[in-house]
């Protein structure tokens, strides 16, 4: 009978640490909060808590939602800091959860800062769940410490589009090949569908990668020629036969297949707008004249000009992206370096430590084998 009350006592100072942690916390943060949780966030995640819910019970559910909402914060907070606009967080049943960027990063060093501030916030979601247990002895706590520091371990395997691997881009390259060593190896002795098509990927990504850095030079001298391409069409846009004359050429010369298609469309919508021009014309019973036709020109050419110098702003940051990998400071490097080590030794300690007390807590034991 005492050690029930031991118990309930032990639970209500739990439940008051837990709202003190709460409480303990900046207002400005809830306004970060509510910009995060988007609608389209919040449906997914109650399609993802009930998928969880029903597989391994409600109570491990919600803490699935939580490692993965607190890491995927860390994503958020990281793009803000670097300026970077985000689309809703989306929450996947099973596979997981992903802050999707609406623009790509300007370099490595800066995609090393958002991968590993993931793994650093979930870290942070361990805090909690250590002290709950600690005050309430809860078997649901210790599963929730064991299972924040696996998934945040496998996360920091340094290959494909794990956070490992974008962290590891940031250091050296190379390590890539570590990493699909390791991720081989998982799916060897897990069987895991997910980890077989996260190599997958990898892999893929891995000979884009170096195929695009071997050809980089080359890339950035017809990128080159084609930005003084586009000047020269705007210094020459009133010049309308000229312009028309240019893009042709460039059409018919095939030098490039964003200018070809870029051409296709540029006479399609002159085409199309000249019809209805000419429709016009016939319904007023006017006559048509050059300004008619100059301002189908004038449309057509301004699309011209806005479609190519968008592709050419994003190629560029590609380029710049691409070639950031092979301009990173040797501090950049040790520095991303140290936190990576760092959140694998904090993690595998935690890991080691929290599944040897499960191993000796059968109610623990019972959550997972659910």
């Amino acid at each position: 009978m005492k050690k029930d009350d031991s118990n309930k006592k032990k639970g209500i100072w739990g439940a008051i640490g837990g709202v003190a942690l709460l409480a303990a916390t900046k207002l400005k943060w809830l306004l970060v909060i509510l910009k995060f949780a988007k609608i389209s966030t919040i449906i997914s995640l109650l399609i993802s808590l009930g998928a969880y819910g029903l597989a391994y019970g409600w109570r491990f559910a919600f803490a699935i939602i939580y490692l993965l909402l607190v890491h995927e914060f860390g994503h958020f907070i990281a793009c803000r800091i670097k300026g970077i606009p985000v689309k809703p967080t989306l929450f996947i049943p099973f596979i997981g959860a992903a802050v999707r960027m609406e623009k790509m990063p300007t370099s490595a060093q800066e995609n090393a800062f958002i991968a590993y501030m993931g793994p650093v916030f979930g870290v942070l979601s361990i805090v909690p769940a250590v002290i709950l247990y600690a005050t309430t002895e809860s078997p649901l706590w210790l599963v929730v410490i064991s299972f924040g520091a696996l998934i945040n371990l496998f996360n920091l395997i340094p290959f494909g589009g794990l956070d490992g691997g974008k962290i590891v881009a940031g250091i050296n390259t190379k390590l890539w090949f570590v990493g699909l060593i390791l991720i081989i190896a998982f799916v060897i002795y897990t069987h895991s569908i997910l980890a077989t098509f996260i190599a997958i990927l990898g892999v893929i990504h891995l000979w884009y990668f170096y195929k695009k850095n071997k050809t980089l030079a080359q890339d950035k001298e017809a990128l080159s020629e084609i930005r003084d391409f586009y000047n020269h069409l705007v210094e020459h846009k009133a010049d309308k036969e000229h312009f028309i004359s240019e893009i042709k050429e460039a059409h018919a010369s095939e030098t490039h297949f964003k200018l070809m298609d870029l051409y296709e469309e540029f006479a399609e919508s002159t085409k199309e707008r000249q019809s209805e021009v000419s429709l016009e014309v016939a319904a007023t019973g006017e006559q048509e004249t050059t300004p008619f036709i100059d301002v189908v020109y004038q449309a057509a050419a301004a699309t011209y000009l806005e479609n190519l110098d968008k592709w050419l702003t994003e190629e560029q940051a590609e380029l710049n992206y691409a070639d950031s990998h092979n301009h990173i400071s040797k501090k950049s490097r040790f520095a991303t370096f140290a936190i990576y080590v760092a959140l694998i030794v904090v993690l595998s300690v935690t890991l080691d430590i929290s599944k040897e007390m499960i191993h000796a807590h059968p109610e623990a034991q019972a959550i997972i084998n659910r």
